[in-house]
């Protein structure tokens, strides 16, 4: 039978009045229903299921019931359907806000679905889509926007305009995001997560690997798997890396790159800091502008560089390692020699192999060697060892603070007088060495006068008697020396039978009973002494007792015995 409008009127088809129209009908028991268009006809509506209702021009609402079509050739053919606008599409539900606009469809038995808006689609379970051109395909899929599509098989939601969520459980947020990979996650206008499980947040995001995970403006995750950028800008280019921060660049396999404008650009290349630098293979930069540029190179400290093609470290506030396997360890350290190593601040190693330790030390001398505060090895294969010690020249050697040898092959010890001593030959004047009262030796200029040599003669001879002298004081040191270390070891033996003696005490024989033993141990002194004693009754009236002792410091034994009478 029909169903009739409460108030017999014509409805106005460019508003959702239908609805509420709809609402307001008759509750009695109909089989279906059609509504009567302003021009008082139906509009050749149809609804052929039970409690159906067909508002529009050539609307249909099939099913078995429950089904609403509203719209120009608007169709619902499911069971409990409603289509609703132009031209929507869907199983179960389709609704548009303009029916005069355009026409409506709405078919198909799948339960559940909801299109909203012009050519709207919602085609699988409980799907559904709202928005101009909106599309739901997979079974409980959402999508809202216009030309929004949320695909796949199940549980997929695009919501903005263009946002596409294309396979299963993909989740597209935002204009033109696009959730293209199995379990993905984009959100932001034009984002995109295009890999298995990726997620890409943010404008411009994206998140083009296997597990990747793009955050920030225009952050790329790329690779082929697990790569992770965050910030703006930030760049994660192969597998595995992680770039962290504004323009963050982690572009080498495996490679981690964390701080603004930071850079790891080799495999495994580790970067730490504000516009940080790794770009050797397995190098690691930390600091402010540190740069590890070699393979295995270490950069720690701001500014700091370890350069080269392999294995320089560079630790301190603008240290620099500059070739192959040089260490520079200090604030403006410079190891720039080839295996060249500088530690201290400031300190300088600048040739091959050249040494340098200590503040302000310098090494300039292949294989040089500079060791102290501001110690100087200029020469090849020089060495100075003190603060403030010079080796200028070839080979040379220069030991103490101050020290200075600056001759080829010369080697200089101490500072004061300076003893010197060099292969080469002599040329000039000769000094010869002098001694002072309290043995201090120096220099001394040497003269070739007949008077002088007669003068050196007795002096030798006055040498002579000295050491003669010298010597026989020498021999009566050393009988002191003997005796003094006898009279330690009495000391020692005194000190250990005084312990010996305090350790033997006579044991107590207790009544009723004929013997008695006991030990005992004594201290004096920082010495230790162990003791055995014995008692015996010989008679009622007689006891003798023994005893003896052992020093734990000399090894000397002690004994003692006694006899008690009483009566």
């Amino acid at each position: 039978m029909k169903m009739e409008l409460l108030p017999r009127t014509a409805l106005k088809i460019s508003t959702l009045s239908l609805a509420i129209a709809a609402a307001s009908f008759t509750t009695s028991t109909v089989m279906a229903a059609e509504c009567q268009l302003s021009d008082g006809t139906n509009g050749g509506a149809t609804s052929s299921g039970a409690t159906a209702l067909a508002c529009g021009n050539a609307a249909v609402a099939g099913g078995a019931n429950d089904t609403v079509a509203i719209g120009n050739a608007a169709m619902a053919t499911g069971n409990s359907t409603t289509a609703v606008g132009g031209e929507a599409f869907t199983g179960n539900v389709a609704a548009g806000t303009d029916l005069n606009a355009g026409s409506l469809t709405s078919t198909g038995a799948t339960p559940g679905a909801t299109a909203i808006g012009w050519r709207a689609t919602a085609t699988a379970e409980r799907a559904t889509a709202v928005g101009h051109l909106a599309s739901a395909a997979g079974v409980r899929a959402t999508a809202v926007g216009e030309d929004a599509f949320a695909g796949g098989t199940n549980d997929t939601v695009a919501i903005g305009n263009q946002a596409n969520a294309g396979l299963n459980s993909a989740t597209a947020v935002g204009g033109q995001a696009n959730a293209a990979g199995l379990g993905s996650t984009s959100i932001g206008w034009q984002s995109k997560a295009t890999a298995e499980r990726a997620q890409a947040f943010g404008h411009l995001a994206n998140a083009s690997g296997v597990r990747s995970t793009a955050v920030g403006e225009a952050a790329n995750a790329g690779g082929t798997n697990d790569t992770v950028a965050i910030g703006n800008q930030a760049n994660a280019g192969l597998n595995s890396a992680t770039a962290v921060g504004g323009q963050a660049n982690a572009a080498g396999l495996g490679s981690t790159s964390i701080g603004w404008q930071s850079k790891a650009t080799a495999e495994r290349a580790q970067a730490f800091g504000h516009l940080a630098n790794a770009s050797g293979v397995r190098s690691t930069a930390v600091g402010e502008a540190a740069a590890a540029q070699g393979a295995g190179a270490v950069s720690l400290g701001n500014e700091s560089v370890a350069g080269g093609t392999n294995d320089t470290v560079a630790i301190g506030n603008q240290a620099n390692a500059g070739l192959n396997s040089a260490t520079a360890v200090g604030g403006q350290a410079n190891a720039a020699g080839l295996g060249s190593t500088s530690i201290g601040w400031q300190s300088k190693a600048t040739a091959e192999r050249a040494q340098a330790f200590g503040h302000l030390a310098n090494a300039s001398g292949v294989r040089a060697t500079a060791v102290g505060e501001a110690a100087t090895a200029q020469g090849a294969g020089s060495v100075a060892l003190g603060n403030q010690s010079t080796a200028s020249g070839t080979n040379s050697i220069s030991i103490g603070n101050g020290a200075s040898a600056s001759n080829a092959n010369q080697v200089v010890l101490g500072n004061a007088g300076q003893l010197q001593a060099s292969t080469a030959s002599q040329s000039g004047g000769a000094n010869i060495v002098t001694t002072d009262a309290n043995g201090t030796l120096g220099t001394s200029v040497a003269v070739d006068s007949l008077a002088t040599r007669v003068q050196l003669a007795n002096t030798d001879a006055q040498v002579a008697n000295f050491g003669a002298a010298t010597a026989n004081n020498t021999r009566q040191i050393d009988d002191l020396r003997s005796q003094y270390n006898r009279q330690e070891d009495r000391l020692d033996e005194a000190e250990d039978g005084i312990a010996m003696a305090l350790s033997m005490e006579t044991p107590v024989i207790p009544a009723g009973k004929r013997y008695a033993m006991g030990f005992g141990t004594g201290y004096y002194n920082s010495s230790t002494a162990v003791s055995a004693s014995f008692a015996g009754r010989a008679s009622d009236n007689v006891t003798i007792s023994a005893g003896a002792g052992y020093g734990t410091d000399t090894g000397k034994v002690g004994a003692r015995g006694g006899v008690t009478f009483s009566w």
